[in-house]
């Protein structure tokens, strides 16, 4: 039977490659467990060394730590980060099912029929944009927005269900192959150990974070092109 390495918080710090300051930094944020003390001597063990890996791996990619803590805390509570990013398992599961290029693009889908929260929502006498203030705060800025313009409700929900529709066309078109490229092949191509899923989950993690930022970009520019003034 294998002996669970125990480690000091020298020995732990040098074994991850990091400082003792900054273990001691990740306890106080909450993103690292405690020790075992015995007597005054706090002993790390090897989950301790594979939590300290992750979090520099995320760190070196540009995460926060307290995006860090939030997907590590979902990890602890057995969420599975691919399940809270909101990653299909299909991304690294059935990596052959990754579209070759110069395939048909899937047949744009109609708009689908506004969900039953918001029409229960517009039912009410309240505020109908309630129903996006806590999942969607953001559509529910725009929604406002539209209806302080002048437009109805309804036809404001209706508005941002086709724009969710088509991001999530867009998700549909590109996340396995981007997912699989920048994680899912890796790990295909490792042993699949505790520390190979470990790596997985925080790759998939650092893929969404990659993938979203440019995708927002690339969506600011092509506003950006409709809202330029015309010449005077």
């Amino acid at each position: 039977m294998a002996v669970e390495s125990e480690y000091t918080i020298d020995e732990l710090a040098r074994a991850a490659d990091t400082t003792v300051r900054s273990v001691r930094v990740y306890h106080e944020r909450g993103l690292l467990p405690s020790p075992d003390v015995r007597g005054r001597i706090g002993y790390y063990g090897s989950d301790h060394l594979n939590r300290l890996q992750t979090i520099s791996r995320l760190l070196s990619r540009g995460m926060k730590l307290n995006g860090i803590r939030e997907l590590l805390e979902a990890w602890d509570r057995g969420d599975g980060l691919a399940e809270v990013l909101g990653v299909n398992d299909q991304a690294v599961s059935e990596p052959t099912t990754v579209a070759a290029p110069g395939s048909p693009r899937p047949q744009r889908k109609p708009p689908p029929e506004l969900p039953e929260y918001v029409q229960q929502a517009l039912a009410d006498s309240g505020d109908p944009h309630e129903a996006y203030r806590v999942a969607n705060p953001r559509c529910a800025d725009l929604t406002t927005r539209l209806a302080d313009a002048g437009i109805p409700a309804r036809d404001a929900f209706q508005l941002i269900e086709r724009l969710r529709a088509d991001c999530n066309q867009i998700a549909d078109q590109y996340a396995t192959q981007l997912f699989y490229f920048l994680a899912g092949q890796v790990y295909e191509q490792s042993g699949r150990t505790p520390k190979d899923r470990a790596k997985l989950e925080s790759d998939l993690a650092i893929a969404r974070l990659i993938a979203t930022r440019a995708t927002s970009e690339l969506i600011d520019q092509a506003f950006a092109r409709h809202s330029e003034l015309p010449p005077s």
